[in-house]
């Protein structure tokens, strides 16, 4: 797969949809569409792809405060731990029925919820105590001089979803590249269950006698 900039991404959309007209189509209006298909680009692979983006970052409590604030770059927080040691404490998530199960007692946090703020933590710190947060990062913005690798066949999701998103806003018919992106999606979807492909193949081996079914059944 070969990387592209976002330069040459827009290119390609230029010419494909004849949008080469860059007065009416600026830069600005077209790199905004590039990158909105790029985050369902991006969010498609996230559902389909569990983990695929997932990262780790740290963050640190405060003594009496309960919460802490998430990284900066968070969007999925996919699980909670403490730091203990050399360990990792498995913090559970609760919902809001369990708001007052630990009370107001201060102690070695070992519950979350979500909420806007960050991670409410339960029970409150006693301490200054290490947290790992493993998480989906929000979509990066793509950059005008760096080239990208994503995801097999990235750039033409990518580029299907600009040219339709351009294509709309003149009442074009865009069927054709909806076909073509939803190709691309299912080409995404089945990349999906085919991460694992390293692992041996488990098949049914025809054991003979002494198996719970005749030889009959394998042939």
């Amino acid at each position: 797969m070969s990387a592209l900039t976002l330069a040459e991404i827009r290119a390609i959309v230029r010419f494909r949809g004849d949008f080469r007209n860059t007065l009416r189509f600026p830069d600005l209006n077209v790199n905004a569409e590039i990158q909105a298909a790029f985050a369902e680009f991006y969010e498609l692979v996230a559902d389909t792809n569990e983990g695929y983006w997932d990262t780790q970052g740290p963050v640190t409590t405060t003594a009496s405060v309960a919460f802490v604030a998430l990284p900066t770059d968070s969007w999925r927080v996919r699980g909670v731990d403490r730091v203990d040691g050399t360990d990792f404490i498995e913090m559970r998530q609760i919902g809001v029925s369990e708001r007052n199960r630990y009370g107001s007692d201060t102690d070695e946090p070992c519950a979350y919820r979500l909420t806007a703020r960050g991670l409410d933590l339960f029970p409150t710190p006693d301490a200054v105590y290490s947290i790992r947060v493993t998480y989906t990062p929000r979509a990066p913005a793509l950059i005008e001089a760096t080239a990208r690798e994503y995801y097999n066949g990235w750039e033409e999701y990518v580029i299907y979803g600009a040219l339709i998103r351009l294509a709309e806003n003149e009442e074009r018919d865009t069927s054709e590249w909806q076909n073509r992106i939803d190709r691309q999606a299912a080409r995404i979807k089945g990349g999906a269950s085919q991460r694992k492909a390293a692992e041996p193949e488990y098949i049914n081996l025809r054991q003979g006698h002494g198996d719970d079914l005749p030889d009959e059944r394998w042939r």
